[in-house]
């Protein structure tokens, strides 16, 4: 897992980067753990344009110049899956944390034992992810299709395109049943239009008439099924924040 910690305060940073260090050595025959610091937001987003990729990221919100909450935009326009946790000495950017997609929401002092269980958290669930998806069969042959990297699916006659969250769209033959039955039964995913089915994980915006996708993709809202979407997705949310708020 690489790790990247970025806060202007050297005294929280330095306390952030020991207990990284305590967990990196405790769990140094399980896991491999990596971490990189900054002082400045503007140096972690040169650092990902330039290539550097990373699984999860701790970010101070109160930053001279450019806010933590900024940053995570600027971050989420070219990478839509790193886990975002926000270290901040105010709540004041709560609720706008969930707009971000951020993982976790925290208040300073940091304490070794709730980052440790962070971490836990963080590593099981991408071991998870990783470890949950499917085949089909494409033009080019068999093709895996990992849930946590799928956005939407969308059935147009008997072909199913895949729309993945990296822009690749993988095309194959099936229906609507059959794409409901393999997708339906995952926490998750639901329906809102006859054509498409979603990862509420990837969900930017729900309105009734449609829904923007973290890419920016507009998937059509059927009317009659505005409600039942929307009370799927608050609670989905609301189920999200919850095993947070438990850690």
């Amino acid at each position: 897992m690489n790790i990247a910690i970025c806060d202007d305060n050297i005294a929280d940073l330095s306390n952030i980067v020991s207990i990284i260090s305590d967990y990196k050595n405790f769990h140094k025959d399980k896991h491999k753990i990596n971490y990189t610091t900054f002082q400045s937001p503007l140096d972690l987003i040169a650092a990902m344009e330039s290539g550097q990729q990373y699984d999860l990221m701790l970010l101070d919100i109160l930053m001279p110049f450019m806010t933590g909450m900024e940053t995570a935009k600027e971050i989420r326009q070219f990478n839509k899956d790193v886990k975002i946790i926000f270290f901040t000495s105010s709540t004041e950017f709560a609720v706008e944390s969930y707009s971000v997609g951020a993982y976790y929401y925290a208040l300073k002092p940091i304490w070794k034992e709730k980052l440790f269980i962070l971490l836990d958290k963080v590593i099981s669930e991408m071991e998870t992810q990783i470890n949950i998806s499917f085949l089909i069969k494409s033009k080019t042959g068999l093709t895996r299709i990992y849930i946590n990297k799928l956005e939407f699916a969308e059935v147009i006659g008997r072909t199913i395109l895949y729309h993945l969250t990296d822009g690749t769209v993988i095309k194959a033959t099936g229906s609507m049943t059959e794409l409901a039955k393999e997708l339906l039964s995952e926490l998750g995913f639901i329906k809102p239009h006859r054509s498409y089915i979603i990862n509420m994980e990837h969900i930017d915006t729900l309105c009734q008439r449609e829904i923007k996708m973290q890419s920016l993709t507009l998937v059509p809202m059927a009317k009659s099924n505005y409600g039942t979407v929307k009370l799927a997705y608050i609670n989905f949310v609301f189920k999200e924040n919850r095993i947070r708020e438990n850690i």
